[in-house]
């Protein structure tokens, strides 16, 4: 109603203003050329302001002051002649015309000013996110300041990689969606930004999220990888500690034992205790130290085509020096594809597996190794005579340090063998378990054909 009562005022200001100049003018005695172009150049100014309304009044206005005092039959407001249909039909398009390309003027001053603020809100707002380094506080970041930035009432931002949602403000009333590419959801309530700012936006804060989330997992990797380091320098530090007293302890065992001063067969049990449990602790320490290397190997394996069959055979051969004339049945098709891979990862995870076998089954009988294709994937199965893993241990026996509870007690060992099989395959995108087959039980590697997770070695 204030802008009304104002807008009125201006008005009637403005035609006061215009009719007082045509009387003077005319008290005067100027001639109509001379009030003619003076009435224009105030409609003119008039026009400027930008208020069409106003212009159109002002103009008119001056057409009947100008028809009152200048044009014949001074004293009457005739515009009928076709001087006055002239001079009115001027006035009102010039007022027309000057107040419209003043409003597109001040329109686009506006939007210059207002491009010109959100352009210096994206520096802002770019400025204050750059320094992130993970794609939680990122997150976090871009939603306190789009709103803080931006005047908004709220803000939510969905990671579809981690399906986690992150909200602040309050999120009512009108709700817009910005693009901020595949990787994430941003939502944004109150007066949305214009088109431009969205678009500018939704790409900022996606290289935003992208940046963040290649630092975490470029920081993640260099930790592991300082981690593997650390953790092989005190293992190689570990066992060079131990093993020299440890072959101290052993050459002081073998020497007594075929020392002819042992007074007592007690004291020779004693001795021959001493000399296989240093035996046992130097296996330990050379299994845990494999275990670090294979562990630190899985992490960066070699691309490279490897035949089942030669692995096998490597695998057979290395073996047969230990494992006392058992016989290995082998059964491997020659039209086998070939797997892609770590060759060196591939032998050990093997070999460990058929030690275990060997190991855990009745002297004399075989140890079957065998593969199949089956829905693009490779299916390794090593089968032995021996005891049948219980149902609820299926899963612990390939945990690091994890023995099974019927053979413990009897057969040697570290915990350590089937814990490097299953890291392996699984560095290969592929898996292990156990099976119960009539004879004994069947352990099965599913490896993918022709599919690596590593980089080239």
């Amino acid at each position: 109603m204030k802008q009304v009562y104002w807008r009125a005022c201006r008005i009637a200001a403005a035609a006061a203003l215009t009719w007082i100049t045509t009387a003077l003018s005319s008290g005067f005695g100027l001639n109509r050329t001379i009030m003619s172009m003076a009435l224009l150049v105030e409609i003119l100014a008039v026009a400027t302001l930008g208020d069409w309304l106003l212009s159109v009044a002002t103009s008119t206005v001056a057409s009947l002051a100008f028809s009152w005092y200048f044009i014949e039959a001074i004293d009457s407001f005739r515009i009928t002649t076709l001087e006055g249909a002239v001079t009115f039909s001027a006035m009102v398009i010039t007022a027309l015309t000057v107040s419209q390309l003043a409003l597109r003027a001040r329109r686009r001053a506006d939007e210059a000013i207002q491009r010109r603020a959100e352009m210096e809100q994206l520096q802002r707002f770019g400025s204050a996110l750059m320094m992130t380094v993970t794609l939680g506080d990122a997150a976090e970041r871009v939603l306190e300041n789009i709103i803080s930035l931006f005047g908004l009432k709220g803000a939510a931002l969905r990671l579809r990689d981690t399906d986690k949602e992150l909200a602040r403000g309050s999120l009512s009333g009108e709700c817009s969606y910005i693009d901020v590419g595949n990787a994430a959801e941003l939502r944004v309530y109150g007066e949305s930004p214009s088109a431009e700012v969205k678009s500018a936006l939704g790409q900022l804060v996606g290289l935003i999220l992208d940046r963040a989330r290649s630092l975490e997992e470029a920081t993640g990797k260099e930790a592991a990888r300082r981690g593997d380091h650390l953790r092989s320098t005190i293992l190689n530090a570990l066992a060079h500690n131990f093993k020299t007293p440890l072959t101290s302890i052993k050459a002081a065992a073998s020497t007594l034992r075929v020392s002819p001063d042992l007074s007592s067969v007690a004291n020779a049990e004693l001795v021959l205790v001493i000399d296989e449990e240093a035996d046992r602790l130097d296996l330990l320490i050379r299994e845990s130290l494999d275990l670090a290397r294979i562990e630190d190997h899985r992490l960066n394996p070699r691309r490279e085509t490897c035949s089942v069959p030669d692995i096998v055979n490597a695998v057979a051969e290395r073996v047969e020096r230990h494992i006392r004339g058992r016989e290995l049945d082998i059964t491997i098709p020659a039209e086998l594809p070939a797997l892609l891979g770590d060759r060196f990862l591939f032998e050990q995870m093997l070999m460990q597996v058929v030690d275990n076998a060997w190991k855990y089954s009745r002297p004399g009988t075989p140890i079957g190794i065998s593969a199949a294709q089956a829905n693009g994937r490779v299916i390794l199965t090593v089968r032995n005579e021996g005891s049948q893993v219980p149902d609820d241990e299926r899963e612990r026996i390939f945990g690091k340090f994890y023995r099974g509870t019927v053979s413990r007690s009897r057969v040697e060992g570290t915990g350590l063998g089937l814990a490097i099989a299953k890291a392996i395959a699984e560095a290969h995108g592929g898996a292990v378990w156990v099976d119960s087959e009539l004879s004994g039980p069947a352990f099965r590697f599913s490896l993918p054909v022709g599919v690596t997770t590593g980089n080239d070695g």
